[in-house]
């Protein structure tokens, strides 16, 4: 399980540069909206293998997911 908060919002940030709702991120990722959303705010952990289907899906590798910090252009 993946706890780090920091890949919640590197979640949301990459499906919404993809223009995905969380709707269509879950069925790419076969995981529901509700568990998208959870993980998105922090609410859950990431699991190993689900963090693997969402990565996939937003067509990145968990490494970019847990480790890279990406931030909404001119936000600080």
């Amino acid at each position: 399980m993946i706890t780090d908060e920091k890949v919640g919002k590197n979640i949301r940030l990459l499906r919404v540069a993809k223009r995905m709702s969380q709707e269509e991120l879950g069925q790419e990722a076969n995981i529901s909206a509700a568990m998208i959303s959870y993980i998105e705010k922090g609410i859950r952990p990431l699991p190993l293998k689900t963090g693997y289907l969402i990565a996939k899906a937003l067509n990145c590798t968990v490494d970019d997911l847990i480790e890279k910090d990406y931030q909404i252009v001119g936000e600080k």
